[in-house]
């Protein structure tokens, strides 16, 4: 669990493919399969009421039976490339509920206070960034936003958000000092990363805080007497990201000024409404877990605005946890989901309030960092660091309050249930880093137009992980664009297309490459004709479908040839009377 806490918020690889969502994945599965052993083996489940268990195993078995009936089971094991949130991760987050369980049934605190050694890592990576020290030249196109050790601005706010509910640990004693040590690390987080919503996650919190002292019955005087040191620590914070110029950027955001040309506010509305078509569609079982980005394209409404009139932005999430919950696993998973959280809550607060001691954690704390980042996740995606952190902090909570006093002792039949689960966590995290490897090989190689390389990297990758979707995908791109140099390479690529169809399922773009790779082998017409009609519904209102499908309709009555566009580095048909105009251009 100290693991988890420090290391998931900190770790990142920059040699990797995926270099900062990975390895936090990596380190997320290995950390919560051992919890989930510790705590089934050591018998630490005796201790949750029935009644809880009863909704922790249908949450589990409503993202189990959404990845079996979803669009893409396979691809939903590990998730989509970046965010990652598929079922594994999802079970992770369980076991880091049983681990902060176990640590709170314990009173084993002092672990918790690994987690402010991870908001130490972040803090320290985005000062370095804020500088202009970072010794990476990163590509993420928030670059001139800090990204900090998690590698997204508004998802790095988020996770100084969840961290200000670490406070909640600390001896009254050192109340203030943390207070203030915490929460103007958060700021300053904040700030750089020019969250608009992270910062106003942080106004709430403040908000929150005092309204859960007087839901708990707490006295105000502990917090009180930490506003000096806290208010010189905002003040400080301030100052300082004023002179790197991340509170000039942040005012910049916050008065709209940038949002002109990003178009943020009316695609994310386009990402909420495309979702409800998802929702709409699949109702009872979603589209599997983290499954959003197969479903988006194929159930949209046409009339979308924001970037969706002008290219086809991947929707991996709405930016809306409720809805993608709804849309990954359906309606009766947000149902258990939310009667999971809500029981917990409810639990927590009625428990305070009886409490007449003060021993222990101040939970009215985490209640206040726990509703400000629940408030963030409606309009921001889901990151591994601040989601593992609030289902650690979950976890705790309702063994503070519900935990009972049943005799503890060693399980056998725990320790056979846990055992699968920890041997695939670790399994799964050591295979992790290297089949990404070869895949950012594949991406080197690609990059430098050595197509056939790296169509062997990204196999090599693919079958080190065979759950990553996006590498088997990137081989097929690949062997596509080798065949636009040498025909010779058609029937390799139509082989990986098919093989990848059978695995994991077409989205539109792996449709139409199949029609590409089928004008280029001169195949029928009417076979042509019927990979054309698949992608054009896989993604009926694409911004290029219309177009592509006419290109390709065209070629397949007329001839044509493969181009490869150096510039957007995909591979398209053109029809044999257009090649003379196209060549001159």
């Amino acid at each position: 669990m100290a693991a988890a806490l420090a290391g998931v918020p900190a770790v990142f690889w920059h040699p990797l493919y995926d270099d900062f969502t990975l390895p936090k994945q990596a380190l997320l599965l290995a950390a919560g399969g051992l919890a989930a052993l510790a705590f089934l083996w050591g018998g630490w489940w005796r201790t949750v009421p029935r009644w809880l268990g009863a909704l922790l195993i249908g949450w589990a078995g409503m993202l189990l039976l959404s990845t079996a009936l979803g669009l893409d089971w396979r691809g939903s094991v590990l998730g989509y490339y970046q965010y990652r949130q598929g079922l594994a991760t999802q079970l992770a987050y369980l076991g880091l509920f049983a681990g902060g369980w176990a640590l709170a049934a314990m009173g084993r605190w002092r672990v918790f206070a690994a987690g402010f050694a991870g908001l130490a890592v972040a803090f320290a990576y985005t000062a370095v960034q804020a500088a202009g020290l970072d010794p990476f030249d990163w590509w993420i196109d928030t670059s001139d936003r800090a990204i900090g050790t998690i590698g997204n601005a508004n998802e790095l706010a988020a996770f100084a958000v969840m961290s200000m509910g670490l406070v909640a640990f600390v001896p009254e004693r050192r109340f203030a000092l943390a207070a203030a040590a915490t929460w103007g690390a958060a700021l300053f987080i904040v700030l750089e990363a020019e969250s608009r919503s992270g910062l106003a996650a942080v106004a709430l919190f403040f908000v929150l805080l005092p309204a859960a002292r007087w839901l708990a019955g707490r006295p105000g005087r502990p917090v009180l007497r930490a506003v000096p040191a806290v208010a010189g620590a905002l003040v400080l914070v301030t100052a300082a990201s004023l002179a790197a110029g991340g509170l000039e950027g942040t005012a910049a955001r916050v008065s709209g000024q940038a949002t002109a040309a990003e178009h943020g506010g009316s695609t994310r509305l386009a990402l909420w409404e495309g979702t409800l078509h998802v929702i709409a569609a699949r109702p009872v079982t979603g589209v599997g877990p983290d499954g959003l980005h197969l479903g988006f394209p194929r159930w949209r409404p046409a009339d979308l605005g924001g970037a969706y009139a002008e290219y086809d932005l991947i929707a991996q999430s709405s930016h809306d946890y409720v809805l993608d919950v709804a849309a990954n696993a359906g309606l009766p998973g947000l149902t258990v989901l939310a009667a999971l959280l809500g029981s917990c809550a409810w639990a927590s607060v009625r428990t305070e309030r009886r409490r007449r001691s003060n021993g222990g954690p101040d939970w009215t704390i985490a209640w206040a960092a726990m509703g400000a980042y629940g408030a963030l996740t409606l309009v921001n995606p889901i990151s591994l660091a601040a989601h593992a952190l609030f289902f650690t902090l979950l976890g705790a909570m309702a063994a503070s309050a519900l935990a009972r006093t049943t005799p503890v002792r060693p399980s056998l039949a725990g320790l056979a249930a846990g055992l699968p689960l920890a041997a695939a966590g670790l399994a799964l995290a050591a295979l992790l880093p290297f089949a990404d490897l070869r895949a950012q090989a594949g991406w080197d190689t690609f990059a430098a137009g050595r197509f056939e390389k790296s169509a062997d990297a990204y196999g090599d990758a693919a079958r080190l992980m065979p759950f990553e979707r996006d590498y088997a995908r990137r081989e097929t791109i690949a062997l596509v664009a080798a065949a636009a140099q040498d025909p010779a390479r058609l029937p390799a690529a139509e082989a990986a297309l098919q093989r990848f169809d059978r695995r994991f399922g077409f989205a539109s773009g792996d449709a139409f490459n199949l029609a590409t790779v089928l004008v280029g082998r001169g195949r029928p017409a009417d076979e042509i004709a019927r990979a054309v009609a698949r992608a054009i519904e896989l993604n009926p209102h694409g911004a290029a479908t219309a177009w592509y499908a006419e290109q390709l309709t065209r070629a397949a009555h007329d001839g044509g040839v493969l181009v490869f566009d150096e510039t957007d580095r995909w591979t398209y048909v053109v029809p044999l009377p257009e090649l003379p105009d196209e060549a001159g251009r």
